[in-house]
């Protein structure tokens, strides 16, 4: 066997065991290439199952996007409806302390009037026993008559309704020019 029949199998030996590595080479990325389309596969999978949990999400974060607009409409409207309702209550308690003043007044004046009329009418009930008497009655002129002795009209042209003092006319005469 000569040099070159020795190379020829040397070259076909290569040649042979390249041509295997490739062919395993091509085979082995064969199975990876099935690998990564299983993998594609999986991921798409999953990637639609995401994207069909992210629309879930969207809808339900619409959802309660719209229900929390809606609560911050009806809490700006309970909002207005509080102020204006302490508006009012701040209002009637200013009118309930004046009628509270006006009242403690009133009950102050009514008593006052009722100790007054208490008055009046033990004095009145003691002028009836006075004046339902003759001798009581004649007593109480003659009391009068002395006071008005007593302290005269002082100075009073009319006193109590009544003139003090007598009727008097004055005449002037006036010689008539010629």
């Amino acid at each position: 066997m000569n040099k070159r029949s020795l190379k020829n199998i040397l070259i076909l030996l290569l040649v042979s065991s390249s041509i295997f590595l490739v062919l395993r080479y091509v085979s082995s990325l064969k199975e990876n290439i099935a690998a990564l389309e299983n993998q594609k596969q999986n991921l798409l999978q999953e990637l639609e199952k995401e994207k069909q949990a992210l629309e879930k999400e969207k809808a339900s974060v619409q959802q309660l996007t719209t229900k929390n607009a809606g609560l911050k409409n009806y809490l700006k409207g309970a909002h207005k409806r509080l102020n204006k309702a302490f508006t009012v209550l701040d209002k009637a308690e200013e009118k309930m302390d004046k009628l509270n003043a006006q009242f403690s007044i009133l009950k102050a004046e009514n008593g006052a009037l009722l100790e007054e009329k208490d008055r009046i009418a033990k004095e009145n009930a003691a002028m009836k026993m006075k004046l339902n008497s003759i001798d009581e009655l004649k007593k109480a002129i003659r009391e009068l008559k002395r006071q008005v002795q007593i302290e005269g009209n002082r100075g009073f042209l009319i006193k109590d309704g009544q003139p003090t003092s007598a009727a008097k006319i004055k005449i002037e005469v006036v010689p008539a020019s010629r």
